[in-house]
């Protein structure tokens, strides 16, 4: 009986020692890249994930044509879906189109986030942009998204590529 346990214990600390070697090659061997190591220089690191709750994107929404109250509409629209509204107002000039979604580098998640829950609407970033995320609605515009279908469109799109000057990190 002794020796039988002995042998037990034999077999139970190379199993241990055999695991604890393959955790150390599997952790030294990773292929995954470090974010700053596949960034060129000069380029400016975007997060791509997690994706933010609309809890937690703050947005500023501005009425591109000459129907009063559209703003305040949209406004209501994503605050029940979640969205912090900052402020509403008017547009310097008139939109055509549905939505322009205005956004930086800062918020590129949240900025995607926020465009699928507007229908045919256009993504706008730009690399200097520093203000909270900005929505012109245009003459096209009629509804924000129901969650669900803002879901369906952000998955159907998904992050893409990044845009020039920019490299993604997680």
């Amino acid at each position: 009986m002794r020796i039988a346990r002995i042998r037990a214990l034999t077999v139970l600390c190379a199993l241990a020692l055999v695991a604890g070697l393959i955790t150390y090659w599997a952790i030294r061997n990773d292929s995954q890249l470090s974010a700053n190591s596949s960034c060129p220089p000069g380029a400016i690191e975007i997060k791509t994930a997690p994706i933010p709750d609309p809890t937690e994107i703050e947005v500023i929404v501005l009425n591109g044509t000459d129907r009063t109250g559209l703003a305040d509409q949209a406004a209501s629209q994503l605050e029940d879906r979640g969205f912090v509204v900052l402020d509403t107002g008017d547009a310097d000039e008139p939109y055509d189109g549905t939505a322009l979604v205005f956004f930086g580098p800062e918020q590129y998640a949240a900025g995607l986030h926020t465009h699928a829950y507007f229908y045919q609407g256009h993504d706008n970033f730009d690399l200097e942009w520093e203000q909270p995320i900005t929505i012109i609605l245009g003459a096209q515009f009629q509804e924000v998204r129901s969650a669900s279908d803002a879901r369906q469109s952000f998955a159907q799109g998904g992050i893409g590529d990044p845009p020039e000057g920019t490299c993604t990190v997680e």
